[in-house]
Parts: structure tokens; C-alpha cells; sequence
């Protein structure tokens, strides 16, 4: 969109190459529809081409999509992104992915636009005061030095935006937060449970669900807790899905407590909600400070309970923090069970996830945002 053009442009620069349609590629699909509904123009920037799903559906929806694959050096992506925004006169550019206070921030001052960062991240705690003190210094610094060119930071729980004040030392009021949202209509409750559980060979079992299998997502903590469950429930399948790189270990520890026949690994599969559907319980045993819990909200909205480790986000998405556990397999074994015996109220955390992190009020609060910016003028 030239600078002759007459419609309002947000331009959103995103550091990812989508090979999925997962939740922010719809989120990108949601709220293009939306801008387009409003008489905006929505240019998209990704590093790869999207898949042809993506593409297509961006498309239809009348974005325009680039690639343009970022550099290491600021220095060089500064260069990039102002020729890009001179080429495209956009009103507002929205950098997902990218580090909220850095020198394309600047950008600000070559260019009547506004300029927004969304944190999407969670992040590892600092194993040593010494790193929490360089870390503190290291976000301290660029905020000092880059805050100015920033409008806002969109951060997608109350977890990060704390994380800001706690870990960093930073308050600011250009902090804002808005949740992640999930599309409510594709993760409700599938309605053909036996021909799932057919599919993997499971009958009348109670089942208990992981997705993921990175070291620090937490399978094995749930691996070790099993024996602990089998003992008190012992008509329990644990169903592992996904891939990463501690399958090898996942395997070692199904052989030491000899329990093969209870444990499933699904592998990759093509609809999550066929797997929330038929599990009695969600298992979130995650070690990473969660920035949002995509899989939490998920489960809960296709009526599944979940029980957590409290780490990162969690309590933001959790509906009965009764089930939010500190990280210990003992515990979360004692947690299974009592689920299992005592249950949840499934409905109201569906009501919860609909409430707070639809992708309909995800998308309405991005419009908002945007909109601010124009009645300020």
C-alpha cells in the first residue's frame, strides 16, 4: 500500500515461518477479516513463505504478504524495515517475536507511525542470582536506551507483564496486556468419542493426556508419576502426544517401571481435540515459564479438566487453581487421583476459556488498541 493510497495500514512484521495453521496463524487470519471489515489495509511480513493453507486463507482475506527473512545485526533489519515502511506508509507497525526495546524502535522518529511489540514469551528462571542480576541489567539498559521510540507492549498474560517488573526492574504504562485466544468453535467436545478411542485401541480406560515431548514441557515427570496412580486407580492409559527430544528417555523410563501396556505416545496428531475429548484428565507438567498455556486453555475449552505444575502463566489460564500443583511427581500423582476421584467443574471452565481467551475478544482487543492510537490524533 503506497503512501497515495487513502486506506489506513497496519503493517505486522513477524519473525516466524508458519508451517502449521496453529493459534497465531489464525490469529493473523482472524483479525486480517476484521481489519479488512473495518477499510484497513493488514501487510504481513513473515521470514519464510507460509504454508499454502495459510497463505491461502491470508489471501482470501485480502492481506498482503511478504518475506523478508531478518538479520542477526538490528543495524541491518533497521535498514530493511524503513524501507519497507516507506514503501508501505502504514499508520501502525506491530512487531511479533522481535525483542520489545531495541533500536528498530527508532524507526518512530523517520516515520509518523506507531510502533508496537507483542512478548509472546515465556522463558527459563535464571539458575544463579548472577544471572538474574545480568539479565536485570541487560533488560534495564535497552529499556532505558529504546523505551522511547515504543508505544506499547502487548504482553499476552499477567504473568509477562510482571515478569517486566519482578525480573527486569521496569514499570511502565505502556505495558498492556492481552490474552492469547484460541478459536473456541474448532476445540469443542467431539461427539464421536468411541471411534477415537478406537483409533487408539482404548476401551473404557480412564485417560490421561500430555502433549509434548520436550524435556521442558515435563512428560517425564508425569511418566514417573504413574506408578504412583496405577497403584491407587489402576484402569488409567497415558497418552503421549507429540514429538522432541526426549522420547529416548521417555522409552527408558516405560521399560524401568514396566508399564508399556499402560502407556500410549500418539505421535503427531492432525486434531488435538480428538485428544482432549477422550481424556479424563489434561496433564501440564511444564518445567518453562509458560507465557500462556495454549494447551490449557484448549483442553478446558473442549471440557477436559486439567491439572498443572505452576510455572509461568499457568494460574492466569487455569480455571480451578485447586488443580495448579508446585513441580513435584509426587504431588501431581496425588493431584491425578484426586481429579479422577473428586472431578471439576468442567462447564464453568469452559465458560472461562470463552470469557477471557476466545480469539473473537483476542482480536476485539487488538482493534481497540489500534483504534486508541487514531483518536489520539
Amino acid at each position: 500500500m503506497s503512501a497515495v493510497d487513502n486506506k489506513r495500514c497496519i503493517l505486522s512484521i513477524c519473525d516466524i515461518s508458519p508451517s502449521k495453521m496453529g493459534s497465531f496463524e489464525e490469529f493473523l487470519i482472524h483479525i486480517t477479516k476484521k481489519l479488512k471489515d473495518s477499510g484497513f489495509v493488514h501487510v504481513i511480513v513473515f521470514r519464510d513463505d507460509p504454508i499454502p493453507p495459510v497463505k491461502q486463507a491470508l489471501v482470501d482475506n485480502s492481506a498482503i504478504i511478504e518475506v523478508i527473512k531478518p538479520s542477526r545485526s538490528n543495524l541491518i533489519n533497521f535498514y530493511t524495515f524503513y524501507s519497507l515502511i516507506k514503501r508501505r506508509s502504514p499508520n501502525i507497525v506491530h512487531f511479533h517475536f522481535y525483542p520489545a526495546y531495541s533500536v528498530l524502535n527508532y524507526l518512530k522518529f523517520f516515520f509518523d507511525i506507531h510502533i508496537v511489540h507483542t512478548d509472546h514469551m515465556g522463558g527459563r528462571k535464571a539458575k544463579s542470582q548472577t544471572k538474574q542480576i545480568l539479565r536485570r541489567i541487560y533488560y534495564y539498559t535497552n529499556f532505558v536506551f529504546f523505551d522511547i521510540g515504543l508505544d506499547k507492549v502487548v504482553c499476552v498474560s499477567d504473568f509477562v507483564k510482571s515478569k517486566y517488573l519482578k525480573e527486569y526492574g521496569i514499570n511502565s504504562d505502556k505495558l498492556h496486556v492481552i490474552y492469547n485466544g484460541i478459536n473456541t468453535d474448532k476445540f469443542g467436545k467431539k461427539e464421536d468419542i468411541e471411534n477415537i478411542k478406537k483409533r487408539y485401541n482404548l476401551k473404557d480406560e480412564y485417560v490421561i493426556s500430555c502433549v509434548g515431548l520436550r524435556k521442558d514441557k515435563g512428560p517425564h515427570c508425569l511418566l514417573r508419576a504413574a506408578p504412583l496412580i496405577l497403584k491407587e486407580i489402576s484402569n488409567i492409559k497415558f497418552v503421549f502426544v507429540g514429538e522432541g527430544e526426549c522420547a529416548g528417555q521417555l522409552d527408558s523410563i516405560v521399560e524401568e517401571f514396566d508399564i508399556n501396556d499402560k502407556v500410549i505416545f500418539a505421535g503427531k496428531v492432525p486434531d488435538l481435540s480428538d485428544i482432549y475429548s477422550i481424556s479424563s484428565i489434561v496433564v501440564i507438567p511444564s518445567l518453562f515459564e509458560e507465557a500462556f498455556c495454549f494447551v490449557a486453555a484448549e483442553a478446558m475449552a473442549t471440557g477436559s479438566p486439567v491439572v498443572a505444575f505452576d510455572s509461568g502463566a499457568i494460574k492466569d489460564v487455569v480455571y480451578d487453581l485447586n488443580y495448579v500443583i508446585p513441580a513435584n511427581h509426587k504431588l501431581l500423582a496425588l493431584k491425578v487421583i484426586e481429579c479422577i476421584n473428586n472431578g471439576t467443574d468442567t462447564e464453568a471452565a469452559q465458560k472461562h476459556v470463552i470469557n477471557n481467551f476466545s480469539l473473537e475478544s483476542n482480536v476485539s482487543r487488538h482493534l481497540e488498541l489500534y483504534d486508541s492510537f487514531f483518536k489520539r490524533k
